[in-house]
């Protein structure tokens, strides 16, 4: 018995003999259950196999355990997020929201085995450590998701594609115990409970192309949907890998998530440990030495470095009582700076400095009303930017080692503002404006003035900008639906226009960058979790992956 849940449908025709007194009709009857063309368009254009696709009552089952509404069909599902690798080896339709979350499975009536291989599924998904748990309970009518017997005619189980409500699991799970068996293998049973829990939580099929993994199935084109995007897992293949938990040929066997299913999992679900809503990352200046960091659950500053030919280290917390999103600069190769939020609405800070490690926290005093923004202009100087509480843009500096009192710009923003600096006289600052367009104020030692503009657009959170040396400055922020927009300023053609560069990021994002040739992007992803993507002159923008 195959417990992915597969159908192979037989038709029979037969003929029907009419009294030879009868006119024969030479139009052929139209059988119900075949579906039309314009119906297979419709289940392709969401990505879906339509080989072996299978009309049923109020919808299409696909793929083999995948039922489609006809109102799935005719709408458009923009929380479609992501597809991942180069042959789709996992691939999502939806996240779900209110993270971190519990969800609740029932399996009221069925067999004492299926109960026990509900408890080993939730036991394998719990051990992960996500930003979903699951709980089993008794009664369907408190569950979030229902497992409930049915007949299915030659399937196994079957789970609505696409839940009720947007982004919230989708139930019910239908497994047809006459066609199981009332004493099947519990562990067996828990594998296939657990793939359609994964469709559940909006996991699709892993799906491979020209390769012993793709069952009777055939990879088909990728739905011509601007919400999707194939990305690149990090650590996981990209073509064919056996044995996943939501394979289409499960093949009667046990398959607990793999090594590739752990980090697939944690693409979409992983509990990133802090709860920020805009990261910050810094090059320690003149190195490729790259320092992330966040505000974690407990509002202290967690940190983590990316050293060439090592890779990422494990988060590190620095302490602190944060009430913001921190933000970083580095003055020299033997310095970085981080400011945040206080408890007093002040701004506070640490510094690293080579041979010394990481000072106490400080106060800079000030009564903020955003994240605060640290940048430099040169080994002497440090300049805080922060939106006050009247909405007006507030600084204080640091030159040559001394601070100077809090002042006032003659401009209001209404976002967390940030700052670049092309050269030790020059520093330009970006706020979104109560239109949602982007302002710029340069500021210039020769001048000692601030010239404001509205560089317009759309843009939906705190805007963010890194000069890559003299000549250019780039910056980004999450445009509508999600996206991430960019723009981009040359000494040789001026603004370009915003353009969108990606999708599903869930925060402001933040950008770091060593030299003219490379910039790093954070932002949060669809699951909260912190995703990273790079630029480089020669290749452009990679993949997002997620860290």
């Amino acid at each position: 018995m195959n417990f992915y849940a597969k159908l192979f449908a037989c038709v029979a025709a037969g003929a029907v003999s009419l009294s030879a007194c009868k006119k024969k009709d030479s139009t052929p009857p139209v059988d119900p259950n075949i579906i039309s063309v314009a119906i297979n368009g419709k289940i392709n254009a969401l990505g879906f196999d339509t080989l072996n696709a299978v009309k049923r009552d109020g919808g299409y089952l696909v793929e083999g355990d995948l039922f489609l509404t006809d109102k799935d069909l005719d709408n458009v599902h923009g929380y479609t997020v992501l597809s991942i690798a180069d042959a789709d080896q996992y691939k999502l339709s939806y996240t779900l929201n209110a993270l971190p979350r519990v969800i609740s499975v029932s399996a009221t009536g069925l067999p004492t085995a299926y109960a026990n291989a509900l408890d080993i599924a939730i036991a394998r998904y719990n051990a992960l450590n996500l930003t979903i748990t699951f709980k089993k309970v008794a009664t369907a009518g408190t569950a979030d998701i229902e497992i409930k017997d049915g007949q299915l005619g030659g399937l196994l189980s079957s789970t609505r594609a696409y839940p009720d409500v947007s982004r919230n699991p989708s139930s019910p799970i239908i497994l047809d115990v006459a066609k199981i068996g009332a004493t099947a293998d519990e562990k067996k049973l828990a594998t296939l409970i657990a793939h359609e829990i994964g469709h559940a939580i909006g996991l699709r099929h892993t799906s491979y192309v020209d390769n012993p993994y793709n069952c009777t199935y055939k990879q088909v084109a990728k739905a011509d949907n601007n919400t999707v995007e194939i990305i690149k897992i990090e650590g996981t293949a990209t073509s064919g890998a056996g044995f996943s938990w939501m394979s289409a040929c499960l093949n009667n066997e046990d398959h607990p998530f793999n090594p590739n299913d752990v980090i697939a999992l944690n693409q979409f679900y992983g509990n990133t440990p802090g709860v920020y809503n805009v990261p910050t990352a810094t090059y320690r200046k003149g190195t490729k030495e790259l320092h992330l960091f966040l505000r974690s659950k407990t509002n202290t500053l967690l940190e983590k470095i990316y050293t060439p030919g090592t890779g990422w280290s494990a988060w590190n917390d620095l302490g602190g009582t944060l009430t913001s999103d921190p933000s970083a600069t580095s003055r020299d190769e033997n310095d970085i700076v981080v400011v945040a939020r206080g408890a007093n609405n002040n701004v506070i800070y640490t510094t690293w400095s080579a041979g010394q490690g990481w000072s106490q926290w400080g106060n800079k005093g000030g009564s903020i009303a955003s994240a605060p923004n640290v940048a430099s202009r040169g080994a002497d100087h440090l300049t805080i930017l922060a939106r006050g509480t009247n909405d007006v843009l507030q600084t204080i500096y640091n030159d040559a080692g001394v601070w100077y009192n809090w002042q006032n710009f003659a401009t209001s923003v209404y976002s967390t503002p940030t700052s670049v600096s092309r050269y030790p006289n020059h520093i330009e600052m970006y706020a979104r404006d109560n239109k949602n367009g982007m302002l710029q104020g340069i500021w210039t030692k020769e001048s000692d003035q601030t010239v404001w503009q509205n560089l317009g657009g759309a843009i939906y959170s705190a805007p963010t900008g890194v000069a890559r040396g003299y000549n250019n400055i780039d910056v980004f922020a999450q445009g509508s639906n999600h996206q991430l927009i960019t723009t981009n300023w040359s000494v040789a053609g001026n603004w370009n226009d915003w353009n969108r560069i990606g999708n599903n990021i869930y925060s402001a994002p933040a950008v770091a960058s060593p030299d003219s040739l490379s910039m790093d992007i954070f932002a949060k992803g669809p699951s909260d979790n912190l995703i990273q993507r790079t630029w480089t002159k020669a290749n452009g923008y990679g993949p997002w992956i997620s860290l």
